[in-house]
């Protein structure tokens, strides 16, 4: 199906876009672009980055009675 047509049969099931408007072949492609590009992020492989974490673990009560 073209995006006009995918447009058409959505409009016809009442599905309105994010605004409250009719969809149109432009908003699909947009919507198949973003969730293509978000489909490609979320496969990448990342490198592990492992760096020196130091963490200090103070007690409020102490703290406060100084």
């Amino acid at each position: 199906m073209s995006f006009n047509q995918i447009a058409d049969h959505l409009n016809q099931k009442k599905i309105l876009s994010v605004r409250g408007k009719e969809l149109r072949g432009a908003h699909v492609h947009s919507i198949v672009k973003k969730k293509r590009m978000r489909d490609e992020k979320l496969e990448r492989e990342y490198p592990e980055v492992r760096s020196d974490f130091y963490l200090d673990v103070y007690d409020n009560r102490i703290i406060n009675n100084l």
